[in-house]
């Protein structure tokens, strides 16, 4: 179940971020249901970028995280980047 939450917010990611590289700014359904201290691999996820920052801040806090959330890179065990929702 979990394993569904995370593929959910993965998806839900890649999406704002195909969406803020596009400039669009259509309505997005978040995903319910995202815990605080998540994390959820994402490589377009640029720590460096505030557009990428506020995607994922976004994705955590109407996903049920209100701390909010940022792009962070290398601390899952494969050096990638993911969306850290804030703990």
């Amino acid at each position: 179940m979990a394993t569904t939450a995370r593929a959910e917010g993965l998806a839900l990611v890649v999406l704002l971020m195909t969406m803020l590289s596009a400039g669009g700014g259509e309505w997005v359904d978040y995903p319910s249901g995202i815990r605080c201290c998540s994390d959820i691999p994402v490589e377009t996820c640029d720590p460096w970028s505030p557009d990428a920052n506020a995607a994922c801040r976004d994705v955590c806090h109407y996903g049920g995280c209100r701390k909010g959330g940022q792009c962070e890179e290398g601390a899952l065990g494969f050096g990638g980047r993911f969306c850290h929702c804030n703990c």
